[in-house]
């Protein structure tokens, strides 16, 4: 049961009407989409307000090109902090293996809030 279905069997066991639309349009029943009144009458109101609008991060489009962008983003980071700090990376056991996985974990992170913050900011 999608989380849709389960607010729409909440309001209906307790009588609960927040749909923007019958705030909106006052004959309107949202529970049972139907109208109160003997006559359809148009009260006014919009459903297409810019500052309603939600972007959706859930589509494909937005995943690959978070993932795309994060994994880029990763590896150029990654090469930058290894170029920089090239002489870290050459030892023995534990000296060889914390930095790199500090470089890894660290460059992951930093590209997937950068793209995180791309993303955003152009809302795919």
């Amino acid at each position: 049961m999608s989380d849709r279905d389960k607010q729409n069997k909440y309001n209906q066991h307790s009588n609960i009407s927040n749909s923007l639309y019958a705030r909106v349009n006052v004959g309107q029943d949202a529970n049972k989409n139907s109208l109160d009144s003997a006559e359809p009458v148009h009260t006014g109101g919009s459903m297409n307000n810019d500052d309603e609008r939600v972007s959706d991060n859930s589509t494909f489009t937005h995943t690959l090109v978070f993932y795309v962008i994060g994994l880029l983003t990763s590896a150029i980071v990654g090469f930058g902090i290894f170029k920089l700090f090239q002489d870290y990376f050459y030892g023995d056991g534990v000296n060889q293996a914390l930095p790199s996985f500090l470089l890894i974990a660290g460059s992951l992170l930093i590209g997937f809030i950068i793209s995180a913050a791309i993303l955003k900011k152009i809302k795919i």
